[in-house]
């Protein structure tokens, strides 16, 4: 049954087994932030709804002040009454000028605002020393916001500016895709005295993706116990991810589980390094995902595996890394035919960014990760990149600054 298989043609097989499709809840926009959004929102409002002031200053006709210059003021008769945020006045006369505050709106007959800082007020007269153009410091109708405008699109990450939007046009909650994972770590060990920190990668990489809800539970090795647990799991959970158990040999524990829940689809085997021992399933329409419980082959696993699946299937477009130019300090291999994640540490020194690839332990070496910050995809056509040569990485931490 193990047969390493190409990544695109993982994905583009899975998609057509995958029918199950998690249901939208409702929630407060706070609790929708970076979560998945179930729906495409439109503005329904114009904001704002008539011509606001943006500064502190004199609500003014603009064609008054034309003639303005520090030598030759145009003098303007300041009306009683002040314009408040939110507020509209009344109608502004011929060389007439009224106060108004930032967010207040301005009266009919007004079509620009003076800054204080251009003007003198003498008595009940107000004295402008600069010129000033039609809708100078005014935002129009619909320019911070605008019917049919679309606040957020269904698929898409909810960032604070969604929020403050959907606020803006009087929603209190939001429909986000209430997508949840149950993450099982197995080995008998793990029972005993070691802990399967592959675990927190793999709940943290799913909450970071927008999940609702992540549960993890550890499962010694044993086929029946492992395979009456994801039997449960596809019934309560939307995404199902094993770590371990997939290596070649006696011990599949996991894909052995796996075959005894006739899955619709299987394969045990993808062409990627490291997690080339992967398996994809799906069970009851939906994934069982079993990935090595060694850090760097997990991560490989979802990145480059899992993540497009996801893509694929729910439609989502997930938040991309930073991708950037390196210089390469040195030479990286790759195995034609395998699609490769190279850990690297990108750092700036004189102006010229550079990326050195980690050499720090195998798939088990969280160091890798800790000390790297970007990490470098080498397609299946590809035996790798020579030392100096200029190659796109992708960032999940900040680039070191080297002050040398």
């Amino acid at each position: 049954m193990f047969r390493l298989r190409a990544v695109n043609e993982v994905i583009e097989e899975s998609i057509r087994y995958l029918r199950h499709h998690p249901s939208v809840k409702r929630v407060s926009l706070i609790h929708a932030l970076n979560k998945i959004s179930g729906e495409t929102v439109y503005s329904a409002v114009m904001l704002p709804p008539f011509p606001k002031s943006t500064m502190d200053g004199y609500a003014v006709k603009s064609s008054n002040c034309s003639s303005a210059s520090p030598s030759s003021p145009v003098i303007l008769k300041i009306k009683k009454e002040s314009i408040l945020a939110g507020e509209k006045g009344n109608t502004l006369g011929e060389n007439e000028a009224i106060r108004i505050e930032t967010g207040g709106f301005l009266p009919e007959g007004a079509d620009a605002v003076i800054p204080v800082e251009d003007t003198e007020q003498r008595g009940n007269l107000l004295y402008v020393y600069k010129s000033i153009g039609k809708y100078e410091n005014v935002s129009l109708p619909g320019e911070e916001l605008d019917i049919n405008d679309i606040i957020i699109r269904k698929g898409d990450i909810l960032r604070p500016w969604h929020l403050a939007a959907l606020e803006a046009i009087g929603r209190e909650e939001v429909g986000i895709l209430d997508i949840k994972a149950c993450v099982f770590c197995t080995g008998s060990e793990f029972k005993e005295k070691f802990k399967p920190f592959t675990r927190k990668l793999v709940k943290g990489w799913l909450l970071e993706k927008g999940f609702t809800e992540v549960s993890v539970k550890v499962l010694p090795d044993d086929v029946d116990i492992i395979s009456k647990n994801l039997g449960k799991a596809v019934m309560e959970y939307d995404v199902i991810i094993v770590c371990g158990g997939t290596a070649k040999g006696e011990k599949d524990y996991t894909i052995k589980a796996i075959q005894k829940l006739n899955p619709s689809y299987l394969l045990h085997g993808v062409r990627i390094r490291p997690g080339r021992t992967m398996c994809f399933s799906v069970v009851n329409d939906r994934p069982v995902v079993a990935i090595s419980g060694l850090p760097v082959a997990a991560f490989s696993s979802l990145e480059l595996v899992v993540k497009p699946i996801l893509e694929r299937w729910l439609k989502i477009r997930f938040l991309e890394y930073p991708k950037i130019r390196a210089k390469l300090v040195r030479r990286v291999t790759s195995k034609m035919g395998f699609k490769s994640f190279i850990r690297l540490r990108v750092y700036e020194r004189k102006g010229q960014i550079y990326a050195e690839p980690l050499v720090a332990g195998g798939s088990g070496s969280i160091r890798s990760l800790v000390l790297g910050n970007a990490f470098l995809i080498v397609e299946e056509d590809l035996e790798g990149f020579d030392e100096g040569e200029e190659v796109e990485v992708e960032l999940y931490a900040p680039v070191y600054k080297e002050n040398l």
